[in-house]
């Protein structure tokens, strides 16, 4: 009986060594990937928070009340 017939895993109930190589593919694939990620991140997130003071910053703006009575004038033109 071939490998098939049993499921890929062998008389002893093992699984072969192809399956297990597999694994240690995923595994490094995936430690290099967190890492990858750990640094792209660190040397992003600088930016990123500048990005974020700034679009708050531009959210919190409040207009002055003189030009929002121009603001309003200008509306009621339109």
């Amino acid at each position: 009986m071939n490998d098939g017939e049993h499921g890929g895993v062998d008389g002893a109930g093992r699984q072969p060594a192809r399956d297990r190589s597999g694994l240690s593919r995923f595994l490094l694939g995936a430690s290099i990937g967190g890492i990858a990620g750990a640094v792209v991140g660190t040397l992003l997130s600088g930016a990123t928070r500048n990005l974020i003071a700034h679009a708050a910053d531009v959210c919190g703006r409040r207009v002055p009340p003189s030009e929002r009575d121009e603001l309003r004038f200008e509306l009621l033109l339109q």
